[in-house]
């Protein structure tokens, strides 16, 4: 059984569009948003989650993510701080991780990392 927590502060330690395709809903996805975020609950746990969020892109100005085209997972919890090491490991394996994640919304999904829409933002 899972437990519901309420995370208080929600960090976006990285995210990146890409180009990417995906049929879901019946509507055909261009691109995704991938994401590494740091969650933080009243209690002080720390939770790293991954996420991909596909959307449309019909023009090059078309970042309007859609909220039904979305996957995440808790991939690390521990009850401590922010650790740069941690986040580091987590980013070498966010590729595969998240491949696996996104056949959840269609098998045949795909993120094409070599194709990058917009630079990195690491914080």
């Amino acid at each position: 059984m899972s437990v519901t927590r309420d995370w208080v502060d929600a960090i976006d330690v990285y995210s990146q569009y890409f180009n990417a395709h995906a049929d879901v809903c019946g509507i055909e996805r261009r691109a995704a948003i991938v994401k590494l975020t740091c969650l933080k609950d009243i209690e002080g746990l720390l939770a790293y989650q991954i996420s991909a969020s596909f959307f449309p892109f019909r023009d090059p100005e078309d970042f309007v993510v859609s909220g039904d085209a979305e996957v995440s997972e808790i991939v690390f919890e521990a009850k401590k701080r922010r650790v740069k090491k941690k986040e580091e490991e987590l980013l070498t394996t966010i590729q595969q991780d998240i491949d696996k994640l996104i056949t959840q919304l269609d098998p045949k999904a795909e993120i094409c990392w070599d194709k990058p829409l917009r630079e990195a933002r690491i914080g």
